[in-house]
């Protein structure tokens, strides 16, 4: 079993046949849609969020039909998908010696660890070519924007580039020493500097004898170790923190969400953010949903009074699975935002 259908086992058995098997092609590639997102979070599956952007639809449809052709898994409607017994000792089996780390989690650091990488690694070939005094090479990172921030780094800083390479180095060597949940050789093979060229994912890949999903999670892996205790220690690891600083938010929100969350904290209603986004009422009802769902502490009576909250919590223990629409109809005047924001507070539905 390869490391993907290990993977997509694992979220079918969360999932619990509740979704079809699309959601979680979704979720690998990181579809920033508000049911993608939702699902996330409310199915615990978020860990996984924006894994591999890349991944093909056939791919993964392969992947899906081989683990149905194995008995691994049982269609129950079409393309939902349960988990059977068998698979059940596939997955215990795969991941009994493989945990995964609470820090691994795409939902909140996926983002940043893309963008931490393409910094760190175009930095780390500047500083090894200033030290060489070689001039003239290609660039590792062809995006503009890593370049332009990259440049824009070495320019406030005060310290010669031998003292930045010394200082990195450093920084690299404490935190990989600290045990790291993979061999630290894992992501050092794919930096370039002056005398050596990084190898891609698939040369690593190969190189460490593993299929390109298992190596690219254990590459992940140490990159969320990296921005994890970074965030935590920062004064211990200052360079390495700001590659990664501007980029990191305490409550992890898509981009849009983010700039609605900012008008909904400046006293705007849903209407006036509507309004001055020129975006539909429902998207930012969406948003204010993935809001709670990050942050616990999101005051929302100002959509919801304690005593329809506490009606809805009510009504939603007795209904199992907990749909929307057989809250409502029990519950009786509630929009389906309220009932969405009400279950977000308590951190579920089906």
């Amino acid at each position: 079993m390869t490391f993907l259908q290990a993977l997509i086992l694992l979220m079918l058995k969360k999932l619990n046949g509740s979704r079809t098997v699309f959601s979680i092609y979704h979720l690998l590639k990181g579809k920033k849609s508000s049911q993608t997102i939702q699902d996330a979070h409310l199915l615990r599956i978020g860990q996984f969020f924006q894994f591999f952007p890349p991944l093909k639809r056939r791919t993964f449809d392969a992947a899906v039909q081989d683990l149905k052709i194995k008995g691994l898994i049982r269609e129950t409607e079409l393309n939902k998908y349960t988990v059977t017994p068998d698979g059940e000792k596939e997955l215990n089996t795969y991941f009994n010696h493989r945990s995964i780390p609470q820090y691994f989690n795409g939902l909140k650091y996926q983002d940043i660890a893309i963008v931490f990488w393409k910094r760190l690694n175009l930095l780390i070939q500047v500083l090894s070519n200033a030290i060489y005094n070689k001039k003239k090479y290609y660039p590792i990172q062809s995006d503009v924007e890593v370049q332009r921030w990259v440049k824009s780094f070495l320019k406030s800083q005060k310290n010669d580039k031998e003292h930045q390479a010394k200082q990195l180095y450093q920084e690299l060597t404490s935190i990989f020493s600290n045990n790291p949940p993979e061999d630290p050789l894992l992501f050092i093979i794919r930096l370039t500097g002056q005398n050596q060229i990084g190898m891609t994912m698939d040369q690593a890949a190969e190189h460490f004898y593993l299929d390109k999903y298992d190596y690219w999670f254990r590459f992940l892996l140490l990159i969320h170790y990296i921005i994890d205790t970074c965030i935590n220690y920062k004064k211990q690891y200052p360079i390495l923190y700001t590659l990664l600083s501007d980029k990191y938010r305490n409550i992890p929100l898509t981009n849009s969400t983010y700039e609605t969350f900012l008008l909904i904290n400046n006293g705007y209603n849903v209407s006036e953010v509507a309004k001055k986004r020129k975006l539909k009422e429902s998207t930012i009802q969406d948003h204010i949903v993935e809001i709670v769902l990050n942050n616990s502490d999101f005051d929302i009576s100002p959509y919801v009074n304690k005593e329809l909250e506490q009606k809805i919590i009510n009504v939603s223990e007795r209904i199992s699975p907990k749909k929307l629409k057989p809250i409502k109809e029990t519950v009786g005047e509630v929009t389906y935002f309220q009932i969405r924001l009400a279950l977000a507070k308590q951190g579920e539905w089906e």
